[in-house]
């Protein structure tokens, strides 16, 4: 029998509210990749009074499409989403934020390879993760119920 990291995304948001909740509330800004991760930011939305903005990306065959989020200078932002496999959407939504000035942004997710790190970190201040294999796997193999 597979053992699983999460029940599901409310469960990883809980678990990540709890591992990394006093990052959260220092924060000026949440971003949410959608559609991923609502339910994940669902899970500790009544923990906060922190303003959270949806980011709805889109996959082309010419890769991912990031739209720009504008009114962020000088803020510290957190980003949201339900894990990283390769990083590539994590690092344009972290490049984008710093092209539209965000004073830090920290990436947080249930899962994060520890290989795809130190390109990240290339872009975000810090990365936290509640689960960091070493290799990227499929998130869905961390998730009981997907």
């Amino acid at each position: 029998m597979t053992k699983f990291d999460f029940l599901d995304r409310a469960d990883a948001g809980r678990q990540m509210f709890e591992k990394f909740g006093s990052e959260i509330l220092n924060s000026d800004l949440i971003v949410v990749v959608q559609p991923a991760a609502s339910e994940i930011a669902f899970a500790f939305a009544s923990e906060t009074t922190i303003p959270m903005r949806d980011l709805a990306i889109s996959r082309t065959a010419a890769g991912v499409v990031i739209p720009r989020i504008t009114q962020v200078s000088d803020l510290r932002i957190t980003v949201v989403d339900d894990g990283v496999e390769t990083g590539t959407t994590a690092m344009a939504i972290g490049a984008m934020l710093k092209t539209e000035g965000a004073a830090s942004a920290t990436l947080m997710v249930p899962i994060c390879p520890r290989s795809v790190l130190p390109q990240l970190l290339q872009v975000y201040d810090a990365v936290d993760c509640v689960v960091s294999p070493l290799m990227p796997q499929s998130i869905y193999s961390h998730y009981e119920v997907n």
